[in-house]
């Protein structure tokens, strides 16, 4: 058992290599908010939750305020096992999922530290070894460079960011893309909710011509309607992500059939036992699973979602963090991709060391 004794709350933009183009963002740095959690013993355990607007809703001044309203309800409260931590942040304010996610995060690195357990032995019991990446395409000049290269270094799956650029040419791009990398690879586009119903229906019937494996949100995440429609039409499974927060958007997705599968984030279901719950309904269900981060996170949330995906049974659709495409991190060993694979280090809670120096050079 420990006492939580102080909780800082950091606010930081990372660099990134290139910048990010999406249907409705373009990103030249990320922004995520930093939990450290320190207990009575003087073990500190670390957090992540990306700020993103158009993602969660939450931008990052609202998130450090709820975070400093949790922390007041919070300090000094004992942790016992990790369904403490649960039902103490369950309660702990109204919405803020992603706010939520990075405390709950920090205060599971914490626990396993303390009870010197990794982070997955205390969210269920790993059943996978090896961790494919997807390779995200952002419109680059190079993309397809780019891409026959990482595919020569093993990546086997490659999301293509749709929605920015005219619907023909992102048609060609696919296609273009498909041809040189060849088959056996699994190449989807994602459109982020950017298409117009009228596009998305466009490109959901030609997607499975241009080589496509799936087609992830054509349409803003409240059109189910259009979503339905799409997957109705189209000869490869629609995918949904910004549409699914909850398990009631998961179930809503199911029932309409407006969905075959989902992408999954922390910062949207605000806890991994929600999370988790997620995935073994989508399981149940037969929908394909994707666990995800947010673009531009850190190797703190590349290694959460690293434990996540090793405890689960079903990933089909494969795993995506952002390490790859940071300029910098603030990790003293940041984590590795090797031929294609998430290299999870292994040690208690999640097995890394913040350079805290870092965390301070890249503060906003």
């Amino acid at each position: 058992m420990f006492k939580i004794s102080k909780i800082n709350c950091i606010n930081i933009g990372l660099p990134l290599i290139d910048t990010i183009h999406m249907s409705n963002v373009t990103m030249t740095k990320s922004n995520s908010i930093i939990i450290r959690i320190q207990n009575n013993y003087g073990e500190i355990g670390w957090g992540e939750a990306a700020a993103s607007l158009s993602m969660t809703g939450e931008s990052a001044p609202g998130m450090i305020a709820a975070i400093n309203f949790i922390t007041e309800n919070i300090t000094g409260k004992d942790i016992e096992d990790i369904e403490d931590i649960y039902k103490l942040i369950a309660t702990s304010v109204y919405g803020n999922f992603a706010a939520k996610s990075a405390i709950e995060m920090a205060l599971i690195d914490l626990l396993g530290i303390n009870q010197k357990k990794s982070f997955y032995q205390l969210i269920g019991k790993k059943i996978r070894h090896e961790l494919p990446i997807i390779w995200r395409i952002s419109g680059s000049e190079k993309e397809i460079q780019n891409a026959l290269e990482k595919r020569d270094e093993g990546f086997i799956a490659f999301k293509i960011k749709v929605g920015a650029q005219d619907l023909s040419y992102d048609l060609k791009r696919a296609e273009n893309l498909r041809k040189k990398l060849g088959d056996g690879i699994q190449l989807t586009a994602d459109a982020n909710g950017g298409y117009c119903p009228k596009d998305a229906i466009t490109f959901s019937k030609k997607s499975h011509s241009v080589g496509l494996d799936y087609f992830e949100q054509p349409v803003a995440g409240t059109d189910l309607y259009t979503m339905k429609h799409c997957n109705k039409i189209s000869n490869i499974p629609i995918s949904a992500d910004e549409g699914i927060h909850t398990m009631h958007d998961l179930h809503k997705h199911y029932q309409m059939k407006a969905a075959e599968g989902g992408s999954l984030k922390l910062i949207k279901f605000g806890s991994i036992t929600s999370l988790i719950q997620a995935t073994k309904y989508m399981e149940e269900k037969k929908m394909h699973i994707n666990i995800s981060g947010k673009a531009g996170d850190s190797s703190i949330s590349a290694a959460a979602i690293g434990n996540i995906s090793m405890v689960l049974s079903k990933l089909d659709w494969y795993s995506n963090v952002s390490i790859q495409y940071l300029g910098d991190d603030i990790i003293k060993v940041p984590h590795q991709i090797i031929n294609g694979k998430l290299k999870v280090t292994e040690g208690y809670g999640l097995g890394l060391t913040v350079d805290e120096e870092k965390l301070e050079y890249y503060k906003i």
